[in-house]
């Protein structure tokens, strides 16, 4: 997916509003253009292809301008870099300086500038070698283009030599030295030095506060990015422009200060400035990270012009925060404008399948990728993985691993597989994809080790889980909040809730609410009110406006009958405005997805559904099937918890299934939250009498029901 990183790589290191003329004036010639001169300057400018600028080429040549005009030889040098020609750009600058005694130096720069511009270092360093060998006069436009090439591909050494050339030969203290000093250290991480530069700098302009503040930006330290900008406004006066706004965005996207944001907005509509095309995308970036799609919507549709950029950061910002099918209908629109998707959008939508789980449009999406004729590299051939496994088609995640050539399988390739088999409920597949892992070679790295020790959680596999965890040490893998919650979780969901407890109590860290909600949740399976509590007050301050605490530790009082601390705690819910998501579950029939909230009073079929439901009740009780109305959360009598147990989202999506999916077929339901105890009883009952197989995907993980039994073995 798009990165604001991406548009940041191609920020200028100098000011663009400075014209090229003031930049050649150090230069070893004078320029003064003639009217011929300025026709073909006129026409350069015009020129917008290869064929064309061949045509002028060939005209500057045979009239020997291409000589004797050096402006227009780097006019037509510049062009060819524009257009992906430097072998034809690198010749005519060497047929040039065939003509003089010696290079000069605006020639020499404006070869380093296409060779940096492209990230060709060596090439830039090279050439900034011959310029020194040949006496070739070095100048402050030399030096940020061959500190650029450096920062591009991380060669702090070479780039601290030259460093060392600019100070010999005075240019220690140029504005324009300085800053593309401030640029390469700064994405080469070597903070320390990029800061001493800065601070040290007798005058800052605008241009050297955005590379300080884009490099602070760039490197995830976003809150100091926005301490830098505040001083620059308020000790310098100075005012944001475009290549500042980006920045700043993407440092307040990084934090998800809505507040900010909206200051951010502003600003940029103030100042006319979201009217170009790379404010606008990162404006519309900075919202979907706040997590804000509807105010990203709006900027994304008053935009006047659209890139790529735009479409693939407005799909990924509904994907990432749960509106996949929003996304899906964005790429629709997408396919009907003149922006064509690319490897990118492919990446986005494929998440977007696996966050909705449904295998036909998983399918569909994958077909549209072969036929787009897209080049599928690991990263999407690991995501397709990942996207089959979360719609039930684990045999062909397995598939498509095994299609990887093992050369070109990366960490990632395994990490996806490994999860896929513990979502499933496949421990011991996924500790033998583990092993397998080492032997060939492959170094487990820390989202390895979460989806082992998630897969063992969900098997029960206690042992292996507990050796998993201590190799994480001995392979000096960073232990992280979510390797405890993983661990946590497991000893939790096997009743060792006070060893889940000690773990916790031993952290080197303050745990999370990931930690101390995957105890609340251990708590809730098993009934441990006391430790519950515990659980609940740390979560409570961690995160006291998170309705799923509320809800579990509600529904813990409930399974005891403690309605009265049930109504305390939903009066709580209810003073702070918070509400209890609503159960909600969907089934695949044919082409098309139908949804059913829990007692669905507005589906088509609920008479249908309703009245199947209701027969399948009876037919359950023959088979030996008693209704646990424990998980009837509300204070009413008996029958009334029985009748509201048929009505459950996953049950009414389960009887349309059987009613209208034909025998042979499997019956998919996708739900929202954790599949409850007595649906997942009932549907053992229901998968045995109708000889029906079922796969529901709850919020955890997936149930393949069958002949009488699932796949979790009643362990989840």
């Amino acid at each position: 997916m798009h990165r604001l990183g991406s548009l940041l790589s191609h920020k200028p290191l100098l000011n663009p509003r400075a014209p090229l003329y003031s930049l050649i004036s150090s230069s070893t010639f004078s320029y003064s253009p003639n009217s011929i001169e300025i026709f073909y300057d006129h026409l350069l400018k015009s020129c917008n292809g290869s064929s064309s600028l061949k045509q002028i080429h060939s005209a500057l040549t045979t009239t020997g301008l291409i000589t004797t005009s050096p402006h227009l030889g780097a006019q037509i040098i510049i062009k060819y870099a524009k257009f992906d020609d430097l072998n034809r750009a690198r010749l005519l600058f060497d047929n040039i300086n065939v003509c003089y005694d010696k290079p000069t130096s605006f020639l020499c720069n404006t070869m380093i500038r296409a060779y940096a511009n492209v990230g060709q270092c060596f090439e830039t360093l090279k050439l900034y070698s011959f310029m020194r060998k040949t006496g070739t006069f070095v100048n402050n436009y030399t030096y940020p283009f061959v500190f650029k090439a450096c920062a591009l591909n991380l060669l702090v050494r070479e780039g601290k030599v030259v460093h060392g050339d600019a100070l010999k030969n005075g240019f220690g203290s140029d504005l324009y030295v300085e800053a593309g000093l401030v640029d390469m250290y700064a994405k080469c991480g070597l903070f320390v030095d990029c800061r001493k530069i800065f601070d040290e700098m007798s005058t800052k302009d605008l241009v050297c506060w955005t590379a300080m503040i884009t490099a602070y930006e760039q490197a995830e330290k976003p809150e100091e990015a926005l301490i830098l900008f505040k001083k620059m406004q308020q000790e310098e006066g100075l005012l944001a422009d475009s290549i500042a706004v980006v920045s700043v965005a993407s440092a307040v996207g990084q934090l998800g200060d809505v507040k900010n944001a909206h200051t951010v907005h502003g600003y940029a509509f103030r100042k006319s400035l979201i009217e170009e095309l790379c404010v606008g995308n990162s404006i519309l970036a900075m919202h979907t990270k706040c997590g804000n799609t509807e105010k990203a919507r709006l900027v994304f549709d008053m935009m006047m012009e659209r890139d790529v950029i735009s479409w693939n950061s407005m799909l990924s910002g509904y994907t990432q925060n749960g509106q996949a099918t929003e996304a899906l209908l964005l790429f629709d629109e997408m396919r009907d404008s003149d922006c064509q998707p690319t490897p990118v959008t492919a990446l986005i939508m494929v998440s977007a399948c696996a966050y909705l789980g449904f295998r036909h449009l998983g399918r569909k999406f994958h077909d549209f990728i072969v036929d787009s004729r897209m080049e599928i590299d690991t990263n999407l051939s690991n995501a397709l993985m990942d996207m089959y496994a979360k719609c039930g088609d684990l045999e062909k995640a397995v598939d498509l691993f095994n299609g990887i050539p093992p050369t070109e399988r990366n960490a990632g390739s395994w990490n996806v597989l490994i999860s896929g088999y513990g979502m499933h409920g496949h421990g011991k597949e996924a500790l033998e994809l583990f092993s397998r892992m080492q032997e060939e070679g492959v170094e487990p790295n820390h989202f390895t080790f979460t989806s082992i020790l998630s897969a063992c959680s969900h098997a029960g596999l206690i042992d292996e889980g507990r050796k998993c965890f201590a190799e994480m040490k001995r392979l000096s893998v960073t232990l992280e909040d979510k390797h405890h919650a993983c661990v946590v979780d497991m000893l939790g969901r096997a009743g060792l809730l006070q060893e889940a407890f000690d773990l916790i109590k031993e952290m080197p860290s303050p745990p999370s609410d990931g930690v101390w909600g995957a105890l609340l949740l251990a708590c809730k399976i098993h009934g441990n009110m006391e430790l519950g509590k515990t659980a609940a007050s740390n979560l409570l301050q961690l995160e006291p406006n998170h309705t799923g605490y509320y809800v579990l530790m509600s529904n813990i009082y409930a399974a005891s009958n403690k309605w009265k601390e049930v109504w305390k705690l939903r009066q709580d819910m209810k003073n702070k405005g918070l509400k209890k998501p609503a159960a909600f579950s969907m089934i695949e029939y044919g082409k098309d997805i139908l949804g059913f909230h829990t007692a669905d009073q507005e589906n088509p079929y609920r008479h249908e559904v309703y009245k199947k439901m209701e027969s399948l009740a009876i037919e359950m009780k023959m088979a030996g099937y008693v209704p646990d109305l424990s998980c009837a959360l509300h204070d009413v009598e008996e029958e009334d918890k029985e009748r509201m147990l048929n009505y459950h989202s996953e049950k009414l999506a389960v009887a349309f299934g059987v009613l209208k999916i034909d025998p042979g077929m499997v019956i998919r339901v996708t739900k929202n939250l954790r599949v409850c105890n007595d649906c997942h009883s009932a549907f053992k009952y229901i998968s045995h009498i109708y000889q029906r197989k079922i796969i529901v995907r709850d919020a955890n993980r997936f149930h393949h029901f069958q002949g009488g039994t699932c796949s979790c073995k009643d362990y989840w």
